[in-house]
């Protein structure tokens, strides 16, 4: 079961607040760094996990890429400034496909939360799958124009027979199998 990421800043440490983040390793208590190195000015990352009746803690160096990425999202999206805008390209890159929803809600609650602007891109047809209709509005597609081959940008909503499209399955189903493309 997956549960609203709910975190927190406080003295320079994050932390979850409300329900914990419940994901098949284990439930995530706390996540936090400490100043590290010969002038305290490096910080280290630390996640506390629930593990049986023990806490197991492990350090950034113990944490696959995607758990760093994951944390490295939330850190930016709870550090930007509010009303601003936050770029990540390809946002799902190391993160195991079964976290896809749990990523895009974090993404949408923080953003509507802190009033930024998320802007993501992806190629993954897992996360594109997790979209569902009434984010179809704020897709955009980039494309080859057929014959002058430069890269162009068409909003999905404004692709050719897409309601015959989307009835061939989600948008991640008809993109990798080309659909788009043949629009």
């Amino acid at each position: 079961m997956i549960s609203v990421v709910k975190l927190f800043m406080k003295s320079g440490q994050m932390f979850v607040r409300g329900p914990t983040v419940t994901k098949p390793e284990r439930d995530i208590e706390r996540v936090y760094a400490n100043p590290v190195g010969d002038f305290q000015r490096d910080a280290m990352l630390y996640c506390q996990e629930k593990w049986g009746e023990k806490p197991l803690s492990m350090d950034a160096r113990g944490m696959s890429d995607g758990t760093l990425r994951f944390f490295a999202i939330l850190t930016a999206l709870l550090t930007r400034p509010r009303r601003s805008q936050i770029i990540i390209e390809e946002v799902d890159n190391g993160l195991h496909p079964s976290r896809s929803q749990l990523l895009l809600n974090t993404l949408r609650d923080l953003g509507r939360e802190r009033e930024i602007d998320v802007l993501v891109t992806t190629h993954n047809p897992s996360l594109l799958d997790e979209l569902g209709p009434e984010m179809v509005p704020f897709v955009i597609i980039a494309h080859r124009h057929e014959t002058k081959g430069y890269s162009q940008l068409t909003l999905l909503e404004d692709v050719k027979g897409l309601p015959k499209l989307m009835s061939y399955g989600k948008i991640g189903k008809i993109s990798s199998e080309g659909k788009l493309e043949e629009a």
